[in-house]
């Protein structure tokens, strides 16, 4: 029950400070002796350890600016890789003929090496050649019977014979060295153009069926060429001869350039002139179709036919001499061909117009001589250039027509030419073996006098070289004789010069023409070799690195 007493609240606890005697009043004093002990003990500790610990000495200061020197350096130098132009390459790195070869001699010409020479001995082993040792294996069993070790793969004597078997057909590949093969020194090369120069153009022409009296010409040609070139460095189909053809100078200096490249001449000087004695005509006339070019399209001019051609000598020029100046007019003129090709996949006189396969044939040319180069080519070209092939193909004979199916000589040449690049068309391919039986075998060389369609003999010359064989040995021996006899070799000024009179494009082409594309069809053993050696290469590193 609620009272007066327990209803009134309680009162709250007092509150208590408690104070510290030691931090206030005098008691502080007290800590002061504490302290400063406490001071001196940590200040004598700080001076014993700074006298057990050695200072820094010179050496060793000198040996960390070296560091951060040698840092500093090597991280310029990797903000100059970064920022280096591609054109701007060592020297060392512009050189196009790289031989990736375990064997030191193949980079050597002077050094013969067993397999890529005649048989020296009765027993022969792959390598170096040393005249002064013994035949057989160092080391080997002397009571042994002599017998030859096999060459490696791909290795062997031929040219031609684009050779397809099992397991090889669906890729293309073909090993040197297989039947009617191509013999050359070691693996397969890096480079391209490699057969026009050295030892390797002496074996090539050789084996592929020329010979002096061949190259005598090709050298007598090559210098009335020379002689027909004008002051500002162009050639002219309608020049100082009776037989003109028409006025299209871009087309007149592609014809008057390119049997100089592809005798493995260049612009770039020799340490000994009379190695090359061409390399001011052959500058002076690139510099002529540079100048020419259009900066913005790369187009060179003269219509579709002559900027084909044009492209060729520059994309071989650049091909075999590696010229950083060469690279950008040779691109800019591929590149106006990629900008050209209709949408059938052919060319024509004019940009995305219907094609026809006397235009397409120089156009797939020039694609494949960049491609070749090293310069950028889509691979989707060939294969719309491969669609338009079949679109002028006639299934019964194999042959090709100009704008539809059909199987004239000439159209045929071009077209199988070009199934060659574009497919690996080989020997052995039944429609290639179908093309050149039905077309080409009934339009073979003249067995006398001169050839009165060059234009039909330069390509199928070059087909018939790439099918190899029998077929290659009968053409080539005629084709060969018939040039070389009717040369004209007179003290005139035509001296070297082929006569144009009567062949089916002597008014087109005249003189200027028809002598390019006879020294040309002279120098197929050499000129094509790199076409199929440089596929079988990369065919060949798909298959051992399984990237098809």
């Amino acid at each position: 029950m609620a009272t007066p007493e327990n209803s009134r609240p309680k009162r709250g606890a007092a509150v208590v400070v408690v104070r510290d005697p030691v931090r206030t009043g005098p008691s502080l004093l007290r800590t002061i002796p504490a302290a400063l002990v406490s001071v001196l003990f940590h200040c004598g500790l700080i001076a014993v350890m700074i006298f057990f610990i050695p200072a820094p000495t010179q050496a060793n200061h000198n040996k960390l600016q070296y560091e951060a020197d040698q840092a500093d350096k090597d991280k310029l130098k990797e903000e100059e890789t970064v920022l280096q132009p591609e054109e701007k390459l060592p020297p060392e790195s512009k050189e196009p003929l790289v031989i990736d070869d375990v064997d030191p001699a193949a980079n050597d010409f002077d050094i013969k090496i067993n397999y890529n020479i005649d048989r020296i001995d009765d027993v022969s082993v792959p390598g170096q050649v040393n005249p002064d040792e013994p035949p057989g294996i160092v080391g080997g069993d002397k009571d042994a019977s002599p017998f030859n070790v096999p060459a490696p793969p791909g290795v062997g004597g031929g040219q031609g014979g684009y050779v397809e078997g099992p397991g090889l057909s669906d890729t293309g590949f073909n090993a040197p060295g297989m039947a009617g093969g191509i013999n050359m020194k070691g693996l397969p090369l890096a480079g391209t153009f490699y057969g026009r120069s050295g030892a390797t153009r002496e074996k090539s022409l050789r084996e592929g069926g020329g010979t002096k009296e061949s190259e005598a010409a090709v050298a007598r040609g090559l210098k009335w060429l020379v002689r027909q070139q004008l002051p500002d460095g162009h050639w002219e189909l309608d020049g100082d001869f009776p037989d003109q053809g028409g006025k299209n100078d871009i087309a007149g200096t592609a014809f008057g350039l390119l049997p100089l490249l592809g005798a493995g001449y260049t612009h770039l000087k020799s340490k000994n002139s009379t190695d090359n004695p061409f390399d001011k005509p052959i500058e002076k006339a690139l510099w002529f179709l540079m100048s020419k070019q259009d900066k913005k399209t790369g187009n060179f001019g003269g219509g579709m036919y002559a900027h084909g051609l044009a492209t060729i000598a520059i994309c071989e020029a650049y091909g075999l001499s590696q010229d950083p100046a060469l690279r950008k007019p040779a691109q800019m003129a591929i590149n106006y061909i990629l900008q050209c090709q209709h949408d059938g996949g052919g060319w024509r006189y004019g940009p995305k117009q219907a094609g026809d396969t006397s235009v397409v044939g120089w156009q797939v040319m020039a694609l494949k001589s960049a491609k070749m180069g090293g310069l950028m080519v889509p691979e989707v070209a060939f294969s719309k250039a491969q669609r338009f092939m079949d679109s002028v193909n006639d299934k019964n004979t194999e042959g090709y027509g100009y704008v539809g199916p059909g199987a004239t000589a000439t159209m045929s040449a071009v077209g199988l030419l070009c199934r060659q690049y574009l497919q690996s068309w080989g020997s052995q391919n039944v429609r290639m073996i179908k093309g050149v039986e039905t077309v080409l075998q009934k339009t073979p060389p003249p067995a006398a006098g001169k050839p009165n369609n060059m234009y039909y003999y330069y390509y199928a010359t070059q087909v018939m070289h790439h099918f190899g064989g029998e077929a290659w040995t009968k053409w080539n021996d005629k084709m060969r004789e018939s040039l070389v006899k009717s040369q004209e070799v007179g003290k005139d000024k035509h001296q070297g010069s082929w006569n144009s009179k009567g062949d089916a494009h002597g008014g087109a082409g005249g003189r200027l023409m028809y002598t390019s594309l006879a020294l040309l069809t002279l120098e197929v053993y050499y000129r094509h070799l790199p076409l199929y050696y440089r596929e079988m290469g990369e065919q060949q590193q798909r298959l051992l690195t399984n990237n098809p």
